[in-house]
């Protein structure tokens, strides 16, 4: 006996030791759930919504959005005040002089210089990267640091020496300094040049990709690769403890794929706007569990309900059943790309890459019947890409209507003529259209979608389909080699102008994954670039939406994106409602500034 007490002793002293290491710490005063981990806690390679709410979390921008109204407007951030020059081309802005980073030292505009430097090197360069080429000479500055490189790489392998490699890395600084147009005449001064004038740049000013860094902390953990001269970046300095951040909070602790924990920044500049002095953002995956959490309590809020039975949410919203769940349309567009290119990646004929084709596709498609029967989630079906209403002085085209008839009579002017009802149209050698490849990630419900496209296509003309349902990963790689034939896109705006969408469709855009390439559409896009009357200019973009929406149809659009939200009301019956949130934005942005947001005791 004494021996079984002994041992049960020591199982006990481990479990206790366990629990001890373990030991959760007192419960946030605003508990979040997500369904994504974090990418990534390098503000200047963030990319996804998860991430970019954590940098305006942590970190503070030149400028914040406005997100109590539903218009595109920017509020002073670090920047108190800004001056633009009569041409549009130099931006000055004046930052908050008490401004601190968590460990004390002071922000200042040498930080932004740094920070801003980093996504315009090749080896640390990012999603967002092209946003800083906006700044004069930041192009240029990115091909000369790709040509350094590649000349380096070149010389003999006893000639590429750690020291060499500084004194190139010394070589880029200098040239960064020189000749990009980012100045800081005193501490608390910025002064930005840009290549041209820019009527969204404030918006770039308060997007998380532009944050600045501590450049201290950051150079801890660069190192310049003898071999091939470039920098190698150890994201050890994002972690809880070693990271260093200039916002309202400060990352107290990271779980990966459960958790992370914000404290109240003691070092900032304005801390009576803090309304929550500790967040926990909890990673739920599942859909169930994370709406789950919310209704049980264990959480204030869900950032991104997605569930299958958001039909069933918003038809009990609507009978006064509940009020804790929030709808609400966004600066998205749900759509589904053709491929555009000559030919598929196999060498086979592409139809698509015919115009015609593509229109055909488009009217034989009925929005409607999708977002209302299929879909089922009170979303706005639209044939545009540019989601309508959000932006000022921008009219948005027609769009091709659901018409089979005249769908089919696109296809035939297209070189594919019906021969006999429920068969396939053929071409003029008599062969038939191919069977048509429809590529999706298995996530959510866009196998749905495919169906409900397939079922119309099939009807309306004759082709048939085959699903490809691809794993996420495996999904996106596919879209970026252009293997697919019609594949299922998305996209949010990441600045207030059309640019952001129509840029998609740009020939050399990186994120063209169509193929599609139009130099009289390129050509609009210039001389949008180029017009310095803001109307003319936004005229100028309604006739390449035009020209994409109601001829060429490089993609499908199907509908506006809604955002849903999981959370208590404020107020019940006009009275404070405990346990609900103040605070929380309905943003077409879909963002959340954290520190706006309070429970009411």
């Amino acid at each position: 006996m004494g021996k079984i007490l002994a041992i049960f002793g020591v199982l006990l002293a481990i479990l206790v030791g366990a629990v001890a290491v373990d030991r959760p710490p007192p419960r946030a005063a605003l508990v979040l759930v997500d369904d994504a981990d974090f990418i990534t806690m390098d503000p200047g390679r963030m990319a996804y919504m998860q991430d970019l709410r954590l940098a305006h979390a942590i970190y503070e921008q030149l400028l914040n959005w406005d997100l109590t109204t539903s218009e595109a407007r920017v509020i002073p951030g670090l920047a108190r005040r800004w001056e633009v020059s009569p041409d549009g081309r130099v931006y000055t802005f004046h930052l908050e002089p008490r401004a601190r980073w968590s460990n004390g030292d002071p922000v200042t505009a040498e930080d932004f210089i740094y920070a801003w430097q980093r996504p315009l090197m090749p080896e640390t360069a990012a999603d967002y990267s092209g946003m800083f080429m906006a700044i004069r000479g930041g192009e240029a500055f990115f091909n000369f640091r790709t040509q350094q490189l590649a000349s380096y790489a070149g010389r003999p392998a006893s000639e590429r020496t750690p020291e060499a490699a500084a004194a190139l890395r010394a070589e880029a600084d200098r040239r960064f300094r020189e000749t990009v147009g980012l100045r800081a005449p005193d501490a608390h001064t910025l002064e930005v040049t840009l290549e041209r004038p820019l009527p969204y740049f404030l918006d770039f000013a308060a997007f998380g990709s532009w944050s600045p860094v501590h450049r201290p902390t950051v150079e801890r953990f660069v190192s310049v690769d003898p071999g091939t001269g470039r920098l190698i970046q150890d994201h050890t300095w994002t972690k809880p403890g070693t990271v260093v951040t200039n916002g309202p909070y400060v990352l107290a602790d990271y779980r990966f794929r459960r958790d992370a924990r914000l404290e109240a920044n003691p070092f900032y500049w304005n801390p009576g706007k803090v309304r929550s002095k500790s967040v926990a953002i909890i990673i739920i995956e599942d859909q169930n569990t994370g709406v789950l959490a919310v209704k049980t309590g264990a959480a204030h809020m869900h950032l991104d309900v997605t569930a299958d039975y958001i039909r069933e949410m918003l038809a009990q919203t609507r009978r006064g059943e509940r009020d804790d769940f929030w709808a609400f349309p966004t600066f998205g567009t749900y759509f589904w790309s053709f491929n555009c290119m000559p030919r598929l990646v196999d060498g086979r004929e592409n139809p698509f890459h015919n115009a015609g084709v593509r229109r055909a596709f488009a009217m034989a498609t009925d929005r409607t019947a999708i977002v209302e029967n299929v879909r089922g989630a009170g979303e706005k079906p639209f044939n545009v890409l540019v989601p309508p209403g959000y932006l000022p002085g921008f009219r948005s085209p027609a769009g091709l209507p659901f018409d089979p008839d005249r769908a089919r009579a696109e296809l035939e002017r297209a070189g594919w003529k019906r021969v006999r009802p429920g068969e396939p149209p053929v071409n003029s050698r008599g062969e038939p259209f191919p069977v048509v490849e429809m590529l999706f990630s298995t996530a959510s419900y866009h196998k749905d979608i495919a169906l409900a496209l397939s079922n119309m296509w099939e009807r309306h003309l004759g082709i048939r389909t085959e699903l490809r349902g691809r794993e996420t990963k495996i999904y996106r790689e596919n879209l970026k080699k252009r293997d697919y034939m019609v594949a299922r896109g998305g996209w949010f705006g990441d600045y207030a102008d059309p640019t952001t969408f129509l840029d998609l469709h740009r020939s050399t855009d990186g994120n063209n994954d169509r193929g599609y390439s139009n130099p009289a559409y390129d050509a609009l896009l210039d001389r949008a670039a180029a017009e310095a009357d803001p109307a003319r200019r936004m005229e100028i973009l309604a006739e390449a939406e035009r020209l994409t929406m109601d001829e060429e149809l490089p993609v499908l659009p199907l509908w506006q994106y809604g955002w849903y939200y999981l959370f208590r009301p404020p107020e019940r019956d006009g009275r404070p409602n405990p346990g609900g949130l103040r605070g929380v934005a309905l943003h077409p942005r879909v963002m959340q500034y954290y520190w706006t947001i309070e429970v009411v005791p």
